[in-house]
């Protein structure tokens, strides 16, 4: 159930995956897996390159179905399997050279332990309150993992989970989606992407391209990621963040933001 994409081995993050966006069951009914998206879905880079494999679509729609089928089944095998060995604290610290005097006490003692991390989506969303909550048990159930997300569900994290999460369950609100406007930038840990490295050092942002982790343990709120060099997106981009796109997006109607 959980793998390790290309990006996330390099840093030893384990992942879940749904579909991005909108997807079909195998009996054709579509699903908006992201009701929150707004202008990323024209730069996503979970719409590109091996995600579009046909055996990926078809392993990322499977994960799906059984979220939507059987939650209390998937959860179960969840918990199943993050009691395996490998999940276990390895005792080697991770970002051990990184400030933790900002962490809470137990995720800094989760990284010094060497804690299992999950990225829960690096594509899709929390596509319903049922199943966030899922996510939240999991992490109640399991507490010497860590568990963290990026997410444009801005509305109902603010209403589910702050304030009421476990705390090896961190998130990082996500740029360029319907609900941006409810992230309160001075104190939500929150993430752009920007056109390159110099254009977030420049306005302020902390890079998390070292690490993944970054986005939600990094001394600062404001977390910068540079683009996927993928030539057509970044042609879309034109220069432009993720929350820049959206607000064009806004301004037109939701139409093309360029």
């Amino acid at each position: 159930m959980l793998t390790q994409n290309s990006e996330l081995r390099k840093d030893r993050i384990w992942n879940w995956t749904l579909p991005a966006w909108v997807a079909r069951r195998s009996d054709g009914r579509a699903v908006n897996v992201c009701p929150q998206a707004g202008a990323c879905i024209k730069v996503c880079y979970a719409r590109n390159g091996t995600y579009n494999f046909p055996s990926v679509k078809a392993a990322h729609v499977r994960n799906l179905e059984r979220v939507l089928d059987d939650l209390n089944g998937w959860t179960a095998d969840m918990l199943n399997e993050l009691a395996r060995r490998k999940f276990r604290p390895t005792g080697e610290p991770r970002l051990p050279d990184r400030p933790r005097d900002h962490l809470s006490p137990t995720v800094a003692a989760l990284l010094d332990r060497g804690a299992a991390c999950i990225r829960i989506h690096d594509a899709g969303d929390f596509l319903s309150e049922e199943y966030l909550l899922a996510w939240l048990a999991i992490a109640s159930h399991t507490p010497d993992v860590l568990f963290y997300c990026y997410t444009k569900e801005v509305g109902l994290f603010k209403r589910v989970v702050e304030g009421a999460a476990p705390e090896n369950f961190l998130w990082c609100y996500s740029m360029g989606g319907k609900q941006d406007h409810l992230v309160d930038k001075d104190r939500d840990y929150h993430a752009d992407v920007f056109p390159d490295e110099a254009t977030l050092m420049a306005a302020g942002y902390y890079s998390q391209d070292e690490n993944d982790l970054l986005c939600v343990l990094a001394p600062s709120n404001k977390i910068g990621i540079p683009a996927n060099n993928i030539p057509h997106f970044k042609k879309r981009m034109a220069g432009r963040t993720f929350s820049e796109l959206e607000r064009g997006a806004r301004r037109h109607g939701r139409g093309d933001a360029a």
